[in-house]
């Protein structure tokens, strides 16, 4: 029996868009998101400092830089179409005393090379954007954000609720195998089967791959 077209393990944040995509792109997909906590977003997700990073500390041409600047303002889209708060606050890079000041620039070398808009100020700059903050010479970075990360994955679960898939939660997967016909997830809630299925699980990923066989390195 398939109990659905895709089944993704994981309701992190990771999962649920990968979830909300799938539906977008091939509206009438039956979706089924696997999450073994009672709600979303309940670690990593819903746990962060909740900063929209810039991309200013990947080396320059690596798939983190690439994934990290293009990710910012595909989130910013996704979060002002669902109605989630954000906002671009900026953010300071400080140097306290000149010891710091080299690496301070190679970060800002950094920064450019990945097309960041970041620009070395001054003490006294510094302290019209942060009163409080004693510097040397700092990196102003503007294109740095905040958003409630746990807010957004109930969002996104909401939505996909709205698209027709499921987000159910409380149910914790055990083990994830199959053949090319089916891929079979073991969980707490019995046995789940579709023609395909996505290990969005976090930290747990890599034991849901080795259970699938898979090898994660």
């Amino acid at each position: 029996m398939i109990d659905a077209d895709v089944i993704i393990t994981g309701g992190g944040i990771v999962g649920l868009a990968t979830a909300r995509m799938i539906m977008h792109r091939r509206p009438g997909t039956r979706v089924l998101v696997l999450e073994k906590e009672a709600g979303p977003a309940r670690h990593q997700t819903g746990r962060n400092s909740g900063v929209v990073h810039a991309g200013l500390y990947y080396e320059p041409g690596s798939l983190k830089a690439a994934l990290c600047r293009r990710g910012r303002g595909l989130l910013e889209d996704c979060a002002r179409d669902l109605g989630v708060p954000h906002e671009r606050c900026g953010k300071l890079v400080v140097a306290t005393e000149d010891g710091e000041l080299p690496a301070l620039h190679r970060l800002h070398e950094r920064a450019l090379a990945n097309g960041v808009d970041g620009r070395l100020i001054g003490p006294e700059a510094a302290r019209e954007i942060e009163p409080h903050v004693r510097v040397v010479e700092a990196i102003h970075v503007p294109e740095t954000g905040i958003i409630d990360y746990l807010a957004m994955a109930e969002a996104l679960a909401v939505e996909i609720a709205d698209l027709g898939g499921e987000v159910r939660c409380g149910v914790r997967v055990l083990a994830i195998g199959g053949d090319e016909a089916a891929a079979v997830v073991e969980t707490t809630d019995g046995r789940l089967s579709a023609p395909r299925a996505i290990n969005c699980g976090g930290l747990q990923s890599d034991r849901l791959a080795r259970s699938g066989g898979a090898d994660p390195r």
